[in-house]
C-alpha cells in the first residue's frame, strides 16, 4: 500500500519500530478525550440531544480505551519477541481506536457548525483544529491512519459548513479544506523524516555492532550475543570456537588488499552457511573469527563443527579469477551457561588454537582444554 501511494516500502525492522511508536503519547490522548468529553457534552447540552448524549459516552470510552491500549502497548514491549505479525495486530487495534474517536469528533463538529447557537461553531471548531494538529505530530509516522483519521474528522465538518450556505459559512468550508490539504502534505513530510532518522539509528547500531567488511558480528556484537545464545541454551552445554587463517598473509600480499578483502567476505558466508541457528558468528580480527553456539546436546558436537569449517575454508576459492585456497587452526572451548563468561571461554579457546597452530604439522584440530577453574565432564565438555 505504502509504493502504491508514492512511500518507500518498510523493512521489517523499520515497521515494528514505527509501530512502537504507537505506544507513545497516553498524556495527550487523555487530553485530547478529556476535551473532547466537555465540548460535545456542552454541544450535547444546548442542542438537548439525546444522540449527542449517546455520542459523548461512547466517544469519552473510546479516547479512556485508546489511553489503556497504549499502556498496554508499552507493557508488551518490555517482553517481546517482536515480530511483523505482531507489530500488525497492534497496528490494528491503535487504528480500529483512532478512527472510532476521529468519526465521533467529527459527529460532533458537524452537529455544532449546523447549530444556531453562534458559540457552538467557534468550540467545534477549536475541537477539530486541536484534535488534527495533534493527530498530524503524533503519528504521522503511520501516514493512512493519521491521514485517514483527519480526513473523518474533518470532511463532516466541511459538508456542515457547506450546508449552511452563508458567506461565513463557505469560507470555513473552504480553510478546512485548505488545512485539511496542508494536514495530509505534513504528514507526509514527517512520515518520511521520521523514517529517515530511524533508519539512521538503526545503521548506527548496526554499525557499532558489526564488522563493517564481513557484517558478522565485531567485539561489542558478540559480547551482546554471547547472552543471547547462554538464554538459548536453557542448562546445557555451549561452545566457543576461535578461527585463525592459515596462509592469509601470502595471499593478501600476492593479490592485493582487495583481494584479501574479498576472500574474508568469502570466508565470512561459509561460516555463516555452517554456523548451527542461533549461532553467533563474529569477525574479531585481520584473520581470526569466533563462533559461538549451543546448547550442545551430543557428545562431539563441538568436534564435529570444528571439522566441518575446517573442511568448508579448505576448498578453494575463486578471488578475482584466481583459484586460492587458505586453511585454518581452531581451539574450542565449551562450559555450562552461567558457569563463565565469555572472555574466559575465549581465552581458552584462544589458548587451543595457538597449540594447534604449533602442531599443524601433524596434530590437526584438536579438543580445547577446559578454561580456568573447570574440569572436563563425561561428555567432553567442562563442568564447574
Amino acid at each position: 500500500m505504502l509504493r502504491r501511494f508514492g512511500y518507500p516500502t518498510e523493512t521489517n525492522s523499520l515497521f515494528i519500530a514505527l509501530v512502537d511508536e504507537l505506544a507513545t503519547g497516553v498524556f495527550p490522548a487523555a487530553i485530547m478525550a478529556a476535551t473532547y468529553c466537555g465540548v460535545a457534552s456542552f454541544v450535547a447540552y444546548r442542542l438537548e440531544s439525546l444522540l449527542l448524549s449517546v455520542l459523548v459516552l461512547s466517544g469519552t470510552i473510546l479516547g479512556g480505551s485508546k489511553c489503556l491500549v497504549k499502556r498496554c502497548h508499552q507493557r508488551a514491549l518490555r517482553n517481546r519477541s517482536w515480530t511483523r505479525q505482531r507489530a500488525s495486530r497492534w497496528e490494528r487495534v491503535h487504528t480500529g481506536f483512532t478512527l472510532g474517536f476521529a468519526t465521533h469528533i467529527g459527529c460532533v463538529v458537524a452537529c455544532g457548525l449546523l447549530a444556531s447557537d453562534p458559540a457552538l461553531p467557534i468550540l467545534v471548531t477549536g475541537l477539530v483544529f486541536g484534535y488534527c494538529s495533534g493527530t498530524v505530530t503524533r503519528i504521522a509516522f503511520r501516514p493512512f491512519v493519521a491521514g485517514a483519521a483527519i480526513g473523518i474528522a474533518t470532511v463532516p465538518a466541511i459538508g456542515a459548513a457547506i450546508l449552511r450556505g452563508d458567506m461565513t459559512s463557505l469560507a470555513i468550508a473552504t480553510m478546512f479544506t485548505i488545512f485539511l490539504f496542508g494536514g495530509f502534505e505534513t504528514i507526509r513530510y514527517l512520515y518520511l523524516n521520521t523514517r529517515r532518522q530511524i533508519i539512521l539509528r538503526h545503521d548506527m547500531a548496526s554499525l557499532a555492532k558489526n564488522d563493517p567488511l564481513t557484517r558478522l558480528l565485531n567485539r561489542l556484537g558478540l559480547r551482546e550475543a554471547f547472552r543471547g545464545v547462554v538464554a538459548e541454551a536453557r542448562g546445557h552445554a555451549i561452545a566457543v570456537h576461535c578461527l585463525d587463517l592459515d596462509g592469509f598473509k601470502p595471499i593478501n600480499d600476492r593479490y592485493g588488499h582487495a583481494a584479501g578483502d574479498l576472500l574474508l567476505q568469502a570466508i565470512a558466508d561459509r561460516l555463516l552457511a555452517l554456523a548451527p541457528t542461533r549461532a553467533a558468528v563474529a569477525r574479531v580480527g585481520g584473520d581470526e573469527f569466533v563462533i559461538v553456539h549451543g546448547p550442545l546436546l551430543q557428545p562431539g558436537e563441538a568436534e564435529r563443527l570444528a571439522q566441518q569449517i575446517d573442511h568448508a575454508i579448505a576448498e578453494p576459492f575463486l578471488i578475482q579469477g584466481h583459484e586460492v585456497r587458505v586453511g585454518t587452526s581452531i581451539g574450542i572451548a565449551t562450559a555450562p551457561p552461567g558457569s563463565l563468561e565469555l572472555d574466559p571461554l575465549m581465552a581458552a579457546a584462544d589458548a587451543e588454537l595457538y597449540r594447534a597452530k604449533e602442531g599443524k604439522a601433524g596434530a590437526g584440530l584438536r579438543a580445547a582444554r577446559p578454561a580456568s577453574g573447570l574440569r572436563p565432564d563425561r561428555q567432553g565438555n567442562a563442568a564447574s
